[in-house]
């Protein structure tokens, strides 16, 4: 029992050729929406990843030298600092020292935003100091710039989220 008629089988489209266009089509949106998603927001999550990396490392460095370091930033840019240290130890010469700026540390130098002017919001509000202590206290930090927005999260064990 024939069911269509002769020579006319061939005149439409199966549902499976269908689908295939249909996923093709979606595929080739979902690649130009992704082409036009904003630079700006894109140079506020390189800052914010850059950043996590660089308290991760004052973090370190702060425990291992003995010495605190504070995160200093403003709208143009951010810088790392700490207590400067005599060259040589003297009882003589007890006076105070010039801050490490760390112009010559590749991962704690000053650091200018990809996009500024950056506004920085900071919970709780009081300096970014990275101490010797194996416990952090939490923070919230939030970066923003031209309407987009990376908020940096870190918790009591000292690890990071970027959101």
């Amino acid at each position: 029992m024939r069911t269509s008629v002769r020579g006319i089988s061939e005149a439409g489209f199966t549902l499976i050729e269908m689908l295939v266009v249909v996923v093709i089509i979606a595929i080739g949106a979902s690649m130009v929406s992704l082409s036009i998603a904003s630079s700006s927001g894109r140079e506020l999550r390189g800052d914010a990843e850059r950043l996590v990396d660089a308290f991760a490392v004052a973090q370190s460095e702060a425990r291992s030298d003995g010495r605190a370091i504070r995160w200093r930033a403003d709208a143009r840019g951010w810088s790392f600092e700490r207590r400067g240290r005599a060259p040589r130890v003297s009882a003589q010469d007890d006076g105070p020292r010039a801050p490490d700026r760390f112009e010559d540390d590749s991962a704690l130098r000053p650091q200018a935003w990809s996009a500024p002017p950056v506004i920085l919001s900071l919970a709780p509000d009081r300096p970014v100091v990275f101490g010797t202590e194996w416990i952090a206290d939490p923070l919230v930090l939030e970066l923003a710039a031209n309407g987009e927005t990376a908020r940096i999260e870190r918790d009591a064990a000292g690890g990071y989220a970027i959101r």
